[in-house]
């Protein structure tokens, strides 16, 4: 949700995804299935009540939030049932993430309860690392997650932060909760092969926000999967639920901290480009690293990025309103934060900006130059420490991301007047 909302209206469609790529044979055969009953609901249902009551019988506890939680995710889940246009699979990966969410949340409650200091816990000058998709921000986040004096969640404890309680020893139940993470994140790299070249999933890389916050179905994660205009007009008539939204966050990084030595907290996702009131608001003393890249690059790539992600899971999207919603979505979210600066709705000297460009030249330099602004002390042998990474880490790794504006809808010229604004105000420079 957006501090305000732009209104979009979907343009003409434009390809089909499968006009663009292939997908895997055993995905198209699993899908057919769905189709050959009529409706894929019949193999797969999305029923909330249902799940919630499963889930609950497993674990044999019944707290899993207020009533104002479990009407935000009765009406998410219905939203996803009835308009997302999901296949087979994207209902099964649905079922499945809504089912584990459900039952981390019921762990997390009766943890809560059982040990209430840990929701005493100081979050302490946190670093976020915000920037529109495609303009460095995961690479960013991993290089700085190199430090010992920080910590990043890290993908499989976002998953799985508490033990499942199987009698297994702390380790065991630790390895055991790696692999069932492992599973569910480089899936999608099986059901789509390309998503590797956008986005490396491992679960034991720093990860974004986005998927621990996915316990709060409010959150962006569920909308960059799933087409869901209900949820969405609903919510966004209920800004406190952002609010909301932020104090989960918190209590979920307290859950993490507890019992361990304190660190600073690294934390990324592009969602909190939207929402930068409420992230000062829930952490007044937070440091924001806000990358930059030039539009021409970041827009269709963007587009690209938000299309894969929705055909994962849906026969039915449209790469004509991801282009839109590249353009003007992200483009009315950079302005709206550089409005904020300025006018001091939002601290502009808690807020540090740094350069794709210049990350990508000379990255340790790049990175020593953030550690200088927030104030953090540098590494002895840092600047090695990062060069090492990158060496084993090469650009193209797993092929490179192709895209152009055509697919999308995207017009270079109205590209560049979007974005001129926010390219003369911070200095971007066109990429060639």
């Amino acid at each position: 949700m957006f501090d305000r909302l732009p209104s979009f209206h979907r343009g003409k469609r434009g390809a089909t995804m499968s006009a663009l790529y292939r997908r895997p044979d055993w995905v198209r055969r699993i899908n057919k299935f769905g189709l050959a009953v009529g409706d894929p609901a019949l193999i797969v249902p999305l029923d909330p009540g249902e799940m919630l009551a499963k889930a609950r019988a497993s674990l044999g506890l019944r707290d899993v939030g207020d009533d104002e939680w479990i009407e935000s995710y009765h009406r998410r889940l219905e939203s996803i049932d009835r308009e997302s246009r999901a296949h087979l699979l994207g209902r099964l990966l649905g079922r499945a993430e809504t089912i584990r969410v459900l039952e981390t949340q019921l762990r997390l409650r009766k943890h809560w309860d059982e040990v209430p200091a840990v929701l005493d816990e100081p979050i302490e000058r946190p670093i976020f690392v915000v920037g529109t998709p495609r303009t460095g921000t995961s690479i960013l986040l991993e290089l700085l997650a190199l430090d010992p004096q920080l910590r990043a969640p890290i993908s499989w404890e976002s998953h799985h932060p508490l033990p499942h309680g199987t009698g297994r020893s702390a380790e065991e139940d630790r390895t055991f909760r790696m692999s069932l993470a492992e599973a569910e994140q480089e899936l999608w790299a099986d059901i789509q092969p390309e998503l590797m070249s956008l986005h490396e999933l491992r679960s034991d890389l720093p990860c974004e926000c986005t998927h621990f916050m996915a316990l709060d179905f409010t959150a962006g994660y569920w909308s960059m999967l799933y087409e869901t205009p209900g949820f969405d007009a609903w919510a966004n008539q209920r800004p406190h639920l952002v609010t909301q939204g932020y104090r989960a966050h918190r209590r979920f990084l307290q859950t993490l901290q507890y019992g361990q030595a304190r660190k600073t907290w690294l934390l990324k996702t592009p969602s909190h480009l939207a929402t930068m009131t409420s992230l000062f608001a829930e952490y007044p003393d937070a440091i924001v690293v806000h990358t930059h890249r030039d539009p021409m690059k970041v827009v269709p790539s963007a587009a690209s990025t938000t299309t894969m992600l929705r055909w994962l899971r849906s026969e039915e999207v449209d790469p004509i309103a991801q282009g839109l919603m590249a353009q003007h979505g992200f483009g009315f979210m950079l302005d709206q934060v550089r409005q904020q600066r300025v006018d001091g709705t939002i601290p502009d000297d808690q807020i540090v900006d740094t350069r794709y460009r210049d990350l990508i030249a000379e990255p340790a330099a790049a990175v020593r130059k953030i550690y200088d602004r927030v104030g953090l002390g540098w590494p002895d042998g840092h600047e090695d420490v990062i060069i090492g990474y990158l060496r084993d880490k090469p650009r193209g790794k797993f092929g490179s991301h192709e895209y152009d504006f055509a697919t999308y809808g995207l017009d270079p010229d109205e590209v560049r007047k979007t974005y001129a604004s926010y390219v003369d105000y911070y200095g971007v420079v066109e990429e060639e």
